[in-house]
């Protein structure tokens, strides 16, 4: 995920076509769908879909819309920070509405607003937020909390309340959303006689407009409203129904999904509306400008939000590690880039930015006066499209529409565990066979950074010591020095572990959790003589050359059992490898993901690694382990 791509992605939302939003970037058609479809696989969420006059944004696609404009507004905002005295601080000005996100004339004007606040105060920071549809999880759409200090400004926009109070920016027109076929015409008034006869209902709105809704139904003699809830950014269901009926809502809550689906819609015969007011709660000068700002930039029926970010995510991640790790070789190490690609990178971050960032000294960088500043905007971007990532996995594995996993790497293909493991995929999938699965085999480190950053929902470990949540499988492997039976470099039996000291070892490196659970339980740092980050590569190398290894029983002993390898159990201490399955604490597993858990559990006991389980159901939430391992 790219920040270009999310502004395409936004230009997207806007357009009832590609080639419209194309148009309007000076992309082609082709290349404006190529990144949309790419980011649409990197995140499993379907973002688009098709109605009779063009695409509309998913549910999905109106969450993400909000959670990817403050990365693009904090990238255009580190383009120009740097122009400003250092001793001036950031004023961040809070935009708030307890209205929905529907894309629409508003929410479109409080962004332009927020970015020509910048030209009038340079100094000023805008963050614009609106609420989800409320038919969607809290959990899983919240920003995460930033620990920022309070706002200098804060502007609220909202129905007018009884008072009036607050700037006025437009009246809200009430309509009467209806099947096409029965009013084509936008300029038709639909007669009161015949609303008492259809079905009325109203979506989910706040308890001012729900009773602003019935106090007209009343004063008119029509029956009371049903509340549904329905996406009125997509209408799932009240689109295929062909049944009349009649749905109030206000306007600007319904317009951009009406332009792309099979409904019409038509006039109040009197008249009901809805003052939209901004009101300013924390007064600041750079507040009352935005209002200004706001006021004209909403009389557009139609405005356009266009982003043509300079800088990147991956300029921005590779300069927080620089300032973290203050010297490039080892920024390029825990990056896993080389040196040339980041000091590339680098350069190209300056330019943008008109700015030398770091004074080079043979010793390693050291920051200058715009580094904590540039920082400043950085890290929250970065965090954000963490969290978008995260996210968008959960989000797609409660839809059942993808989920990603991780395993430990297998050894054969024919082993107790990968048979186990396979078994419980093919009887997962007959009960999810429209889940696309996605697996990835990686060391134990590389899986916990991917749990930690949502990249895939949980993943088989080995159990150890832990920041993030685990679920013990029970299981128990013992683990011992594999080597050739033909070389004869120890004879049958036990093994000492202080004896590992003497032998020519081959070992995986320390990303991998059999490495780690050996140099825990050795109290030392042992020097192999080889170290190969491929088990395959290890088990082919110790079979030619008079090399050891260390492994778990369960997966070298077809080989034992062949008379091609010999296994020792280590003692003193005895080591054994036990699996978990690592997931985040920060939210609960899904039904699939826990069939898929529970499955494993099973197929594990089968297998014999496990005593089988008292119940054969999923792990539900009160079996789940969510503090960390100590």
């Amino acid at each position: 995920m790219e920040i270009r791509q999310l502004s395409y992605f936004l230009l997207a939302c806007q357009h009832k076509n590609h080639a419209e939003g194309a148009a309007r970037s000076g992309l082609s058609a082709s290349a404006l769908s190529e990144n949309l479809n790419l980011l649409e696989r990197e995140l499993g969420l379907t973002m688009f879909q098709r109605g009779p006059l063009g695409h509309y944004p998913t549910e999905a696609a109106r969450w993400l819309y909000q959670a990817a404009e403050p990365i693009l507004r904090l990238a255009e905002a580190a383009e120009t920070i740097l122009t400003l005295p250092v001793s001036q601080e950031i004023q961040r000005i809070e935009v708030r509405s307890p209205l929905q996100f529907m894309l629409g004339r508003l929410s479109r004007a409080a962004s332009l607003a927020a970015r020509e606040l910048r030209r009038m105060h340079p100094e000023a920071l805008a963050t614009v937020s609106f609420a989800d549809s409320a038919s969607r999880e809290a959990s899983v759409h919240d920003l995460p909390a930033q620990q920022e200090p309070p706002p200098a400004g804060r502007v609220v926009l909202d129905y007018a309340e009884s008072g009036g109070d607050g700037a006025f920016l437009f009246l809200d027109e009430w309509l009467c959303v209806t099947p096409a076929e029965r009013f084509g015409d936008d300029e038709r008034t639909v007669p009161f006689d015949m609303l008492r006869k259809l079905p009325l209902f109203v979506p989910s709105l706040a308890p001012a407009q729900l009773g602003q809704a019935r106090a007209y139904c009343a004063a008119h003699d029509l029956p009371e409203p049903t509340v549904i809830e329905e996406d009125v950014g997509t209408f799932p269901k009240l689109s295929r129904d062909a049944a009349p009926f009649c749905l109030l809502a206000p306007q600007s809550l319904v317009a951009g999904g009406l332009a792309r689906l099979n409904l019409g819609h038509a006039r109040l015969p009197a008249d009901l509306s809805s003052k939209v007011v901004a009101r300013i709660d924390v007064d600041h000068p750079a507040a009352r400008s935005y209002v200004s700002l706001l006021q004209a930039i909403v009389q557009d029926p139609d405005p356009v939000v266009l982003y043509e970010p300079k800088i990147t995510l991956k300029q921005m991640r590779y300069f927080l590690t620089l300032c973290e790790q203050l010297n490039v070789t080892a920024a390029a190490r825990k990056l896993h880039v080389v040196q040339p690609a980041l000091s590339n990178q680098l350069r190209k971050l300056e330019t943008v930015v008109g700015r030398k960032l770091f004074v080079r000294h043979r010793t390693g960088l050291e920051p200058t006066p715009d580094t904590r500043r540039l920082a400043e905007l950085f890290t929250p971007a970065v965090e954000q499209a963490d969290h978008i990532v995260f996210q968008a996995a959960h989000h797609a594995a409660t839809r059942h529409q993808r989920l990603s996993i991780g395993f430990i790497p297998m050894i054969n293909h024919d082993g107790p565990l990968v048979r186990a493991m396979t078994a419980a995929l093919e009887e997962w999938g007959r009960t999810y066979p429209n889940v696309k699965l996605q697996i990835s085999e990686a060391p134990t480190q590389t899986l916990h950074r991917w749990v930690e950053s949502g990249a895939i929902s949980f993943a088989l470990v080995e159990a150890h010591v832990s920041r993030i949540s685990q679920l013990d499988l029970n299981t128990s492997d013992a683990i011992g020095v594999v080597s050739s039976a033909a070389a004869e470099l120890l004879p049958p039996g036990v093994v000492p572990l202080r004896r590992l000291t003497t032998l020519p070892l081959v070992l995986p490196g320390e990303a991998f959790g059999l490495r780690q659970i050996l140099d825990r339980a050795a109290d030392l740092r042992l020097t192999p003589q080889m170290e190969v980050n491929s088990l395959t590569m290890i088990l082919a190398l110790i079979r030619r050359m008079p090399l050891a290894t260390v492994l778990p029983q369960h997966s070298v002993q077809p080989y034992v059992d062949a008379g091609i390898l010999q296994f020792n159990p280590i003692v003193e201490p005895a080591i054994s490898r036990r699996l978990s399955i690592l997931f985040s604490a920060s939210r609960t597993l899904t039904e699939i993901e826990r069939s898929l858990i529970g499955i494993f559990r099973q197929n594990l006991a089968l297998a014999g690694f496990t005593p089988p389980a008292a119940s054969d159901s999923a792990p539900d939430d009160a079996r789940q382990d969510h503090t960390p391992v100590h």
